[in-house]
């Protein structure tokens, strides 16, 4: 499996496709669908989709910034590689692309979209609000290019445009994209990754606080799909919010900030099949809590 998504994204969950892939593949029906209410970068949906394991995916960002990049690269892929093609990254550039960032929606799609995607490729661990690989004097050791590999990254979107009328985009809250799948019921399943309840607020743009999760909670516990979670592992959520459902432990490097192992929970929602040897990602077991 290969990462074809063109956004780095702190604790990005495309190294879980293959469990996901193996999961999917033990349903009862198979679903057909697969959708991730809280996007990102979507790297597991497009691993998915791009091996066949389902025939269509549902990216849902509530950001602005991300879903106006997922509408470009699947309606305006041509126009977004030129950018990509006759953009410099430079310093100068990178405060023309910040200014447009955060200038918000105005009605230009593409200009909103690549800015994103710009910053993502050129901050620090790809975090939208953070400073420039190398600093704003570009004296570090990484500089601002370092992770911007213009044919790499057109690579990457071309095979994208190939897939995009397999490929739905919305931006909705997540509460209403989970509202607007329900009618595919057991045709379709939902991974969820919300925003951590711990420095939540330091790494998402829409950070959760208490009420928002268990709100969420709520809502997924009485959905007639399959789904699953992955949260930080706290008590909160795999006692108070989930303590009736499977939950289990597994660690997962974070590259966010300072690289490290960290360690996460997974929930199995009551209707999922879970295979006997959870192998979240390769050598690395989940637990059971």
């Amino acid at each position: 499996m290969r990462n074809l998504s063109p956004l780095r994204y702190p604790g990005g969950k495309v190294r879980l496709a293959p469990f996901f892939a193996q999961l999917l593949a033990i349903q009862d029906p198979v679903p057909t669908r697969y959708a991730e209410p809280f996007a990102g970068g979507a790297g597991a949906a497009l691993r998915l989709l791009d091996e066949e394991y389902v025939s269509h995916i549902h990216i849902n960002d509530i950001h602005p910034g991300i879903a106006a990049f997922w509408r470009s690269v699947t309606t305006h892929s041509d126009e977004f590689i030129q950018r990509i093609e006759t953009t410099k990254v430079t310093i100068s550039q990178w405060h023309e692309q910040r200014a447009i960032f955060e200038a918000g929606p105005n009605g230009d799609d593409l200009a909103l979209g690549f800015a994103t995607f710009f910053l993502n490729r050129t901050n620090r661990s790809g975090i939208l609000t953070a400073r420039p690989i190398g600093g704003l004097n570009q004296t570090g050791r990484w500089l601002i290019d370092s992770r911007y590999n213009k044919q790499g990254l057109i690579s990457r979107i071309k095979r994208i445009q190939e897939l995009a009328d397999h490929i739905t985009v919305t931006e909705l809250d997540a509460l209403d994209f989970l509202d607007s799948i329900e009618h595919y019921e057991d045709n379709i399943f939902v991974y969820a990754d919300p925003p951590y309840v711990v420095q939540g607020n330091k790494l998402y743009l829409h950070a959760f606080n208490a009420d928002d999760h268990k709100t969420l909670a709520d809502k997924i516990l009485s959905a007639p799909y399959p789904w699953i979670l992955t949260y930080d592992d706290e008590k909160i959520i795999w006692q108070d919010l989930y303590g009736a459902e499977r939950c289990a432990r597994f660690n997962l490097a974070h590259t966010a900030q300072n690289s490290h192992i960290g360690t996460e929970t997974i929930i199995y929602g009551p209707t999922i099949n879970v295979p006997r040897t959870q192998e979240i990602t390769p050598g690395v077991q989940a637990n059971w809590i």
